[in-house]
């Protein structure tokens, strides 16, 4: 009903010379669509909240795309001086991102003493940088075990810092006092400067994210496959892929090959391209989100999900489900769970291989046999809320890590330097 109505506006529009309010009107229908999908699958996990410690990382990644297609379809109506606040949200909530799927694959393996343990185990070239990393840069082997993985958190961590304060200092600092110069790339321009420390700063959380799915990938397929390649690819093309794609536009217009339009100047131009095009690609990354962060992996074993059919049933058949399993609260007897889904119409859901293709097979959540604990029944919508949206662990690991006041914390220096990873080993043998 929404499309075919926001289609008209934008054709009237159109025809009227309001290109403005027809892209406006345009992209709202590909919006629309991202929300169905994104909200969808997000409250399908608060009503599912069986892994706390790891949804909550999920539900914050999942955010990301409802956030950007909203951001960039506010930010064609409002492509003047507006546009700027309205993109420092979507600025500062792209770094919190990349944070939350560190942790979310730290929490994955069992929390930080196994990973740790874990890492300690593992060959000593995974530590490696390279040879031209290692010649040029002087970067050393990264010894495994804790320490690799505090390398990893501080490289995550410190984009976090970096893009916050770049934002907050071009929002109410150049951006007011006219020496920003955004889409210039001039050296009187402190868009030039902040965009290479910002490249800086992104590439190595990007190497240091790269460098901790190289060592635990095979730990992310089995005993248990998370499809950890498919979720990798879905968080770095939402924020490396936008990232670059308004670099490499910003460059054109810069270089002339982006002119002005109408009412529009060049730089609205350039800015209203790449809104737009987030506003089309949110679309396909709410699909692929869906698939692989889906709730159904969280699922107690031996729980199967409520069948729907149709558009309707597929979106809110969800609640129905969710009564069903608050009054039918599990006691081991799966027949009668199985009774449940007797009278639905078996619907088989697709799910997205390590190639990247997508499996005809039905999806069943994977067997636990380690790692991460689950509860037998969900947690309240509230308490399932409140847990995703504070980020008590990335405000504690700033501080600990000394990101900002440039002083380890004690946890570092702890048994001078790190934890003694021999008790971690033994508890394994037990």
């Amino acid at each position: 009903i929404v499309f075919p109505i926001l289609l008209h506006s934008a054709i009237h529009d159109w025809h009227k010379g309001q290109t403005d309010f027809a892209a406006f009107y345009s992209a709202a229908g590909f919006v629309v669509i991202t929300l169905v999908f994104s909200f969808r699958e997000i409250l399908s996990h608060l009503y599912n909240w069986y892994a706390p410690e790891v949804q909550k990382f999920v539900v914050r990644i999942l955010f990301m795309v409802p956030l950007y297609s909203i951001q960039s379809w506010l930010s064609l109506r409002f492509h003047g001086p507006a546009r700027v606040y309205i993109d420092t949200v979507r600025d500062l909530y792209e770094a919190y991102v990349i944070q939350s799927f560190v942790y979310y694959l730290i929490e994955l393996l069992g929390g930080e003493d196994r990973m740790a343990a874990l890492l300690s185990r593992k060959d000593s070239h995974y530590g490696d940088h390279g040879k031209f990393l290692s010649t040029v840069f002087r970067m050393k082997r990264w010894r495994m075990g804790r320490d690799f993985l505090l390398k990893v958190k501080h490289g995550v961590l410190q984009y976090v810092v970096v893009k916050t304060f770049l934002t907050l200092i071009t929002t109410f600092v150049f951006l007011p006092s006219g020496i920003y110069g955004e889409g210039k790339f001039s050296w009187s321009s402190a868009y030039t400067y902040t965009t290479f420390v910002l490249n800086v700063s992104v590439m190595y959380a990007l190497y240091c994210l790269v460098m901790l799915f190289h060592a635990v990938q095979s730990d992310l397929r089995s005993p248990i496959n998370w499809h950890p390649l498919g979720k990798f690819l879905c968080v770095k093309g939402v924020v490396f892929f936008t990232f670059w794609q308004g670099v490499g536009i910003s460059f054109l217009r810069s270089h002339g090959f982006i002119a002005d339009v109408g009412t529009w100047s060049g730089e609205d131009v350039a800015n209203g391209i790449i809104a737009y095009l987030v506003c089309i690609e949110m679309v396909f990354f709410s699909i692929a989100h869906m698939f692989t962060f889906t709730w159904k992996e969280y699922l107690p074993e031996g729980m199967e999900d409520e069948k729907n059919s149709g558009i309707v049933g597929w979106f809110f058949g969800l609640f129905e489900g969710i009564d069903k399993r608050r009054r039918n609260q599990r006691t081991g007897n799966h027949s009668s769970q199985a009774a449940l889904l007797m009278d639905d119409e078996e619907v088989i859901t697709p799910c997205i291989d390590e190639n990247g293709h997508i499996s005809d097979h039905d999806y069943h959540p994977p067997t636990m046999s380690s790692g991460f604990s689950k509860l037998d029944n969900p947690m309240s919508l509230r308490d399932a809320l409140w847990s995703s949206t504070v980020p008590s662990e990335t405000l504690d690991d700033i501080k600990r890590l000394g990101l900002v006041s440039g002083v380890q914390g004690d946890y570092l220096h702890e048994n001078g330097g790190g934890i003694n990873l021999a008790s971690f080993d033994n508890a394994e043998s037990i």
